[in-house]
Order: structure tokens, then sequence, then C-alpha cells
């Protein structure tokens, strides 16, 4: 599937979802206003029920969306005013709490306030005699805290409708991540084809021809100089093939190895037998590299060949993204959990976007659409997991055109 085509597809569905929760919650809010209207209408019947029954020229007036004042001017029984109230209420199925005041009518005073649950038991015979005694002229108000999420209550349906609506866009969005992750990985696995193709390409080349021509020269008795040029070929091809698949064998996780063979090495001296081996390359390439040893405790539990491994994919990415003369510096440290192992080049360095990548598996760092440098894209990968294995840490410094940093923190041996 092409970009273009998964782009267009993804962007149809977006906005499809987009128009569906717009018209869920346009609906919703409809539902709602619906409900607040019958809530409403509701209450001022309930009211002026209730207000008639008390007055014979009462007045029922909404001062906000969940307060409402009854003007009645005679006088009135707080409990038995409470009562009616709940009676009317439970008739018309409102069952929501209330709060309750009582105001002198010639100068608003609150003369009695009660909060009223909904679930409140009814009033005795006591209460309801109670405080008759008043011939004050009165008004009251009753007061709904709880309106909104009892009005959101009553719709159920649009509720759930909402909840499933809100689901299945969190799994498209889910489904959209799978998605670009699969193609990610096989975007990573087919470059990574494709490099090991090219790799194994020449050295298999090299050995045909080498081959041949070595078939060639003893078919015609040649002498064994020309006969030890051709089987040296050979056997450095074979060599590089070898490296090649041991590259891609134990770079490809080191959870695959079964039974690490842990044991008490010197970094020191590990470090000086990767940096033997980067000798000659070096060399041909007018480049440096330099070990300054400054921690004094060297020793840490590790396994040898994995560390060994891992150390000089580290040198070899500094050598191959060096485009000059390579000028690369091992330095270690001491730190109070351990061992600190720094390794600088003046390479090409590494974009900001690009360093939470460079350790990923088959990740490799592209020149436009072209790998400029060789390899399989696992070396940092590789390095990662290994020092992982170890409880240690790994990071990178880097900015592009002045160089790369890798920082590995090891534990001390113990």
């Amino acid at each position: 599937m092409s970009n273009k085509y998964l782009g267009r597809i993804l962007l149809f569905g977006t906005m499809v979802l987009a128009c569906l929760l717009i018209v869920q919650v346009y609906w919703f809010k409809k539902a709602f206003d619906v409900g607040e209207r019958q809530f409403d209408h509701s209450v001022q019947v309930a009211l002026k029920k209730v207000a008639d029954s008390v007055s014979h020229d009462s007045e029922v007036s909404r001062l906000s969306s969940n307060f409402y004042f009854v003007s009645t001017e005679s006088s009135l029984d707080n409990e038995h005013l409470d009562q009616l109230l709940r009676d009317e209420f439970q008739i018309r199925s409102l069952n929501i709490d209330y709060e309750l005041g009582v105001y002198n009518a010639d100068d608003d005073t609150l003369v009695y306030g009660h909060y009223v649950q909904a679930t409140r038991p009814p009033l005795t015979q006591e209460q309801l005699e109670a405080d008759q005694q008043s011939a004050t002229q009165k008004n009251f108000a009753v007061y709904f805290p709880k309106k909104s999420s009892y009005v959101a209550a009553q719709l159920n349906i649009w509720i759930f409708s909402t909840i499933m609506l809100l689901l299945m866009m969190g799994f498209f969005a889910f489904a959209i991540y799978s998605l670009l992750k699969e193609r990610k990985f096989a975007s990573l696995k087919n470059d990574f084809i494709n490099n090991m193709t090219h790799e194994f390409k020449t050295p298999v080349t090299n050995i045909q021809i080498a081959g041949e021509v070595l078939k060639n020269k003893v078919a015609k008795a040649a002498t064994a100089e020309d006969v030890n040029v051709y089987i040296d070929i050979l056997l450095k091809e074979n060599d590089k093939l070898k490296k090649k698949i041991d590259q891609v064998l134990l770079g490809s996780s080191v959870g695959q190895v079964k039974r690490p063979a842990l044991e008490r090495i010197d970094v020191h001296q590990l470090i000086r037998e990767c940096a033997e081996a980067f000798h000659l390359k070096m060399q041909q390439r007018q480049g440096k590299l330099l070990l300054e040893f400054k921690a004094a405790h060297s020793s840490i539990l590790a396994d040898r060949e994995l560390l060994t491994e891992a150390i000089n994919n580290i040198i070899d990415n500094a050598e191959k993204y060096s485009p000059h003369s390579p000028h690369i510096k091992v330095v270690t440290r001491d730190q109070r959990n351990g061992i600190e192992i720094n390794i600088v080049d003046n390479g090409i360095g590494i974009a900001p976007d690009m360093k939470n990548k460079v350790f990923e598996k088959f990740f490799r760092i592209r020149s436009g659409d072209i790998h400029t440098v060789k390899g399989f894209g696992l070396g940092l990968s590789f390095v990662k997991e290994v020092v992982q294995f170890h409880r240690g840490k790994v990071d990178l410094l880097s900015e592009l055109n002045k160089g790369t940093e890798v920082r590995i923190l090891l534990p001390s041996y113990a």
C-alpha cells in the first residue's frame, strides 16, 4: 500500500469520526436542553401547585437555571411547606435534592432554610404541627444544586452512545498506530534485506572470481606464488563473509545468547584489544585512535565476547561515519556506581530528530534516500541490548557535523 493511498484512508477515516463526534455532541446538547426544559416545566408546575395551596395570589419565577422564587405573601408553615414540596416532586418523579428557603415578604430576610435530600423520610406529625403560630407574610425559594447532573443522568441512551463512540475512536487510533508501526517495521525489514544482499554479494562474487582464476592457474601449472595470491583473496573474502554472518546472527538479539559467560574482566585490557583490531584501518585513513584510561577501578563482571563486540561496533561506527581522517578517543572514568566509557569521534554527527532512533533495530542514518555507509543497522541496537544486559546505561550526545559521543556506564565488579 502506497503512502499516498494510506494517507487518504487515514484522512477519510479521521474526518468521518470527527463528523460523528460533532453530530453526537450536537444531539447530546439538544437532548440535554430538552431534558432541562422538561425539568423546568415540572418544577414550576409543582411549585405553582404548592403555592396555590397556601396562597390565592402566588407567582413562580425562575431567577436562574436552578433557582426558583415563589411569591405568596402569606403565612407559611415551614415544615408543612417542606412536606408539600416533597409530595409534589414525588408525584412528578423529581427525585432530586433541593434547598428550601423561606423569607419575610417585607424585607426578604431568610427565616427558614433547609437542605432536603431526595431520600428524606416523611415528616412526623409533631413536625407538621410545629411552627403554625407565625402569621408573618412570607415567600419561599427552592434551589437545586445538582440539577445539571440530575438532568444528564436521565439521558442514559445518549451517554451510552457517546461512550461507545469514544471507544470506537480509541480503537481506530490504536489500529492506526499499530498499522503505522507495522509499516515502519516492514520498511526496516526491506532495508535490512537489501543491505544484507549487497553486503553478502560482494565477497561471494570475489570468491567466485578468485576461484575461477585459481582453477585456470592450476590447470596451467602456475607457480606456487601465483596460486598463493588467489588463495589469500579467497581466505580474505571468506573471512569477511563470515564476519558479516556473525554480525547478523550475534547482533540480531542478545537474548539469543543462551548462556552468557560472565567473568571478571579488565575493561582497559578489553578496550586495548578492540583498538588493536582497528590499528591497520586507522593507519590507512591517516586517523588516530587515542586511549585515555582515567578510571582507577576497571574490573567488572561481564561477558567478554558480547562486550568486545559492543565496543567494536561503536568504534566501527565512529570510523565509518568520519568522512575525513577519523580522530577517535576512548576515555574511561570512575563513577560512584561503576565505570564510564566515553567514545568520542569527529564524524558527521547525528541530527536531533534522529538521536532517539539510532538505537532502534535495523535503523540507519540516510543521506537523502541513500545509505552512504554500509551496514545492517544492528550496531547501536546491539550495543544497547548488551549494556542493558550488564545492568548498565548507554547514552548518546551528538551535534550535526561536529561529531558524536557515546557514553556507557557499567557497574563495577562486586
